[in-house]
């Protein structure tokens, strides 16, 4: 099944606070490092770049998208089943159209658990809705009004370990680490552990979230 939609962003530069970063630091001595404004300044500056990780390694983000009108397959089956879009969560349905028209606020009942849109007993346009290409469409609100804790912790744990790696000296070495289009360089040596465990707890967070792609407009 193939939906397109318009996809809204949100104006927020990140996820999760510099002092949220910081704070996966408390376990190092971070005196030498620099000053607490200056340590708070390296932080910060990693933000935007580890956001777009984020939401590289998701395949989305994970901001509220209300009001989003999106286009499906039909399947010739009572079940429209949005949840394999990663249209998740799926907070209302305001809208089914079939074909242009849209249907009576009776025809359709709105599952949020299995996130499914399923056509009542006596719809109008029949028991099943029609097979074909893009001739659905459902507006909707969808996505999340507060980012979930995980992927906050994620984020501040990918910027953590890029900062253990810098100011370790451990920048630059032969070993790396990817999430999503984002590359964490490390060397050997005392932190090497503690950079892996950053970036795989990061990994294994973010996997519970990702998504299957669809077309946008």
């Amino acid at each position: 099944m193939v939906a397109e939609g318009v996809f809204t962003t949100a104006n927020l530069v990140s996820y999760c606070r510099a002092e949220e970063v910081l704070s996966f630091l408390r376990a190092w001595d971070t005196s030498g490092w620099g000053t607490p404004e200056e340590l708070l300044a390296d932080a910060t500056a990693l933000l935007a770049t580890t956001r777009a990780a984020i939401e590289s390694a998701a395949g989305r983000d994970f901001f509220l998208h209300p009001d989003e009108t999106v286009r499906l397959d039909g399947t010739g089956t009572r079940v429209l089943l949005l949840a394999p879009l990663g249209l998740t969560p799926v907070v209302a349905v305001e809208r089914v159209a079939v074909g242009g028209r849209a249907l009576p606020a009776g025809d359709w009942l709105f599952y949020a658990d299995e996130a499914a849109i399923v056509l009542a007993a006596g719809a109008t346009i029949g028991e099943r809705f029609p097979v074909g290409r893009q001739n659905v469409e459902v507006t909707l609100d969808w996505g999340y009004e507060a980012t979930p804790p995980e992927v906050v912790a994620a984020q501040a744990k990918l910027a953590a370990a890029e900062m253990l790696a810098r100011f370790t000296g451990d920048q630059g070495g032969v070993e790396a680490l990817s999430l999503g289009d984002y590359t964490v360089r490390y060397g050997g040596g005392r932190f090497a552990h503690s950079i892996r465990r950053l970036v795989s707890e990061a990994q294994e967070a973010l996997a519970r979230y990702r998504r299957l792609d669809f077309c946008a407009i």
